[in-house]
């Protein structure tokens, strides 16, 4: 039997050399990989050149090249976020694969069989990457090109923003040249189809895929693309994701001034943050001009003044910004409605109408028009109209108009004008710009303007980022990228609440949430969305915002307490990753354990920013395993909230994450070292008046530490506890006095102290405080 077996390996393994010494028709190699494509136009090989291991997956060679026509790009799912949240196929039409390739010196040509259609590439090959450059496209017309595909290997690593697939040993990127050019991957059960793609909106001549292999990805992919990022002139996102900068967190005040500013300052560093974010809100009427508030008299020269107040308290200044859309306050919209807002569909005045109708006629059906609150919105002319509804069937018509809309002027309108349906973001303060016109470009100056007058500035917010009409893929990086291009020098920092392909180097971290849970759901918010989004994007080499942290001060709900804030960053510490927190002045007097909270941040922040977490403490931190990892995106946050809520629709990694339900301590302990610890919640102490967290340590084995606050008002906590046998400490390890009668201790408890019960296990500590007693 033994022989048998060593026979049919011998005949496997030949018949797979058989297939890899045939001649292929092209041949492309860099130092790091070798690419071969059959004659007929499938991928024959992909190999890393240091060891020859095969990264082409083989059992089903796919065509290097597709091309599609008579049909269109469309969200994969349906709903309000569809085109932000779900990737994008090509539905309707034909598509026809690659049948034949040849080269000639540095000049592929790619036929694509009865399609007749011929697409010709100029290829470079360099130490470091190949490149594919579309030249022209001869024949039919066509609507899109998959311009070069590779079947691969599904190997553990799916880098999928970035387009990278590896292992801890080797892997391949393909990625865009340029910004006309997009790239992706679908998974499949055993394969990774990678593809980089043009369209003809955005144009075909001149997109360029680049591909390169890296060994050691881990360590060295981000050397790899410095390289590409530079010979391409794109912005460098691989060198600034190695900027100390992007492991800092952000304290967001609401509504800073000069003259508040100070009070905020003080709090960030008591939280142990190096950065202080605003955003225009703080000091502009609205997006698109960024007119002066009131607060701000002096314009650009009191902003001038806030952010020097921040950099001298030297810490680094962030700015969050609206860039792709107007305020319907702004100049933009009002009293004259710009030309070069964008308007989702447009129709033609069927008659007549003066300045007093409230219908208006037109030719086309108005079906599918939108009839959200606060987005019907026509513009004709000069004028904007607020229609309540619209018939489906002849005459077609908008119905119930408001004339004059937003501070327009109503006016006569002749049979045959345009009706524009405008564009009205989905938080229908705003009106997007047409992505088509130099709106845009004109808004990125004013941008630039205020970043140039008030900075340095670290860290820029792209908000809004999906606010952006079709092709989306497009639109989304390329009108970050109008506004990135003028920022000199670039923010090493940029989150973003979207992006596509090409945003990778400009967007270092990925987003925050607005966080959706009341606090005393914000722990499992935070497993069910920034924990997996974290495992899921350190395989595009990059971070995530563990934020935005709202809500922070006494609400209805209540309020989140130090245990709330200590999750979170312990989980973003897990990923290394920062965290951001959004406050007020009303919200930080109102908190009743504010001093507790910004104690637990700069405990954490001090930890992870000075590297005192070995990789063996982020191992046990993480709550979320290699195959559970996956990108939530912000606009499916509120859906799996509400899942989480009713216990219903989750997925079967989503309950796995959920049932993690350890948390964790981090203390500086008597030699001033820092020391993490398991904690197990104590319910319904005092009645629910005191918040309580038991811990072990292996340095005291016999006794047990119990972590204890008030929730709001200070209480009395009477312990069935001899004074023999406690220790009460502010902050741990600074004994404080109690009272004790030798059978019983009254402990004073209101910012967090500790507990240690000596000659205790934790079930015994947990008796112990579910006894004791709130007194007067």
């Amino acid at each position: 039997m033994k022989i048998k077996h060593a026979l049919v390996l011998a005949i496997f393994f030949s018949v797979a050399a058989l297939h890899r010494s045939a001649t292929a028709q092209v041949v492309l190699q860099t130092d790091d990989v070798r690419l071969e494509i059959e004659e007929n136009g499938k991928l024959k090989s992909l190999t890393s050149r240091l060891n020859g291991a095969e990264i082409a997956s083989l059992s089903n060679p796919e065509p290097v090249a597709t091309i599609y026509r008579g049909g269109r790009s469309v969200p994969a799912y349906s709903g309000k976020y569809a085109a932000s949240t779900k990737r994008w196929i090509y539905k309707g039409g034909h598509s026809y694969p690659a049948t034949r390739v040849t080269l000639s010196a540095d000049m592929l040509s790619i036929d694509f069989g009865e399609a007749n259609v011929k697409a010709k590439y100029r290829i470079t090959t360099k130490r470091d990457y190949l490149t594919l450059e579309l030249l022209a496209l001869e024949g039919e017309p066509i609507d899109r090109i998959d311009m070069f595909r590779l079947g691969v290997r599904k190997l553990p690593y799916l880098g999928q923003w970035v387009n990278a697939v590896y292992d801890d040993r080797f892997g391949i990127c393909l990625c865009a040249g340029n910004l006309k050019t997009d790239a992706q991957m679908d998974r499949h059960t055993y394969h990774v189809l990678m593809r980089a793609t043009a369209e003809k909106e955005v144009g075909f001549r001149g997109a360029t895929a680049v591909l390169f292999g890296c060994h050691d990805p881990k360590e060295k992919f981000l050397d790899s693309m410095t390289i590409v990022e530079h010979d391409f002139n794109m912005p460098s996102g691989a060198i600034h994701r190695r900027r100390p900068s992007q492991r800092y967190s952000y304290l967001w005040p609401t509504r800073p001034t000069p003259e508040n500013i100070d009070e905020y300052i003080r709090w960030a560093k008591r939280g142990g943050f190096r950065m202080i974010l605003f955003s225009y809100g703080a000091f502009a009427n609205g997006a698109g001009h960024f007119r002066w508030k009131s607060s701000f008299p002096g314009g650009m020269a009191d902003l001038q003044k806030m952010t020097d107040a921040i950099r001298r308290a030297g810490l680094k200044v962030g700015l969050h910004i609206h860039y792709s859309k107007a305020h319907k306050i702004d100049p933009y919209v009002t009293p004259v409605p710009d030309e070069r807002l964008h308007k989702v569909r447009t129709f033609t005045l069927a008659e007549p109408v003066d300045a007093g109708a409230d219908t208006l006629s037109v030719k086309e059906n108005p079906e599918k028009c939108t009839l959200d609150e606060g987005r019907r919105i026509l513009k004709v002319g000069k004028e904007l109209i607020a229609y309540e509804n619209y018939t489906t069937e002849p005459v077609f018509m908008f119905t119930g108009c408001r004339r004059g809309h937003l501070g327009t002027t109503a006016a006569a309108h002749s049979q045959g004008d345009q009706v524009g349906l405008l564009d009205v973001d989905t938080w229908p303060s705003f009106i997007r710009f047409d992505q088509r016109t130099d709106i845009q470009d004109e808004t990125a100056r004013r941008i630039a303007d205020i970043y140039h007058k008030t900075g340095p500035y670290e860290m820029v917010y792209f908000d809004g980022a999906e606010d952006v009409h079709e092709p989306f893929w497009y639109n989304v990086a390329s009108a970050q990228y109008r506004v990135y291009r003028l920022l000199d020098p670039p923010p090493p920092i940029c989150e973003a609440a979207h992006y596509t392909h090409f945003s990778w180097h400009m967007i270092t971290r990925s987003n925050a949430y607005d966080t959706v849970a009341p606090p005393e759901g914000m722990k499992d918010f935070c497993r069910l969305m920034p924990c997996p989004t974290a495992a899921e994007r350190v395989k595009d080499f990059s971070r995530i915002d563990f934020g935005w942290l709202g809500q922070f001060g006494k609400s209805k709900s209540g309020y989140a307490g130090p245990d709330v804030y200590e999750y979170v960053i312990s989980r973003a510490a897990a990923w290394d990753c920062p965290i951001s927190l959004k406050v007020s002045s009303k919200g930080l007097e109102s908190h009743p354990r504010r001093e507790d909270c910004f104690e637990v941040i700069k405990t954490w922040e001090d930890a992870r920013l000075g590297n005192h977490l070995g990789k063996a403490q982020q191992e046990l931190l993480k709550n979320v395993c290699l195959e559970h990892a996956s990108y939530v995106s912000c606009y499916d946050q509120r859906e799996i909230w509400n899942n989480c809520c009713s216990n219903s629709n989750l997925t079967d990694a989503q309950r796995a994450i959920l049932a993690d339900r350890r948390e964790h301590h981090l203390l500086l302990n008597e030699q001033g070292q820092y020391e993490l610890v398991e904690i197990d919640e104590i319910p319904n102490v005092a009645g629910g008046a005191l918040k309580a967290y038991s811990f072990r340590r292996a340095s005291q084995p016999d006794d047990t530490c119990v972590l204890i606050w008030a929730v709001y008002d200070d209480v009395k906590l009477k312990l069935p506890l001899g004074g023999d046998r406690l220790k009460v400490m502010r902050p741990f390890g600074k004994q404080t006095p109690f009272r004790s009668d030798g059978e019983s201790s009254v402990v004073a408890i209101g910012n967090r102290k500790y507990l240690l019960l000596t000659r205790t296990d934790s079930a015994q500590a947990g008796e112990i405080l579910r006894r004791a007693k709130a007194v007067r």
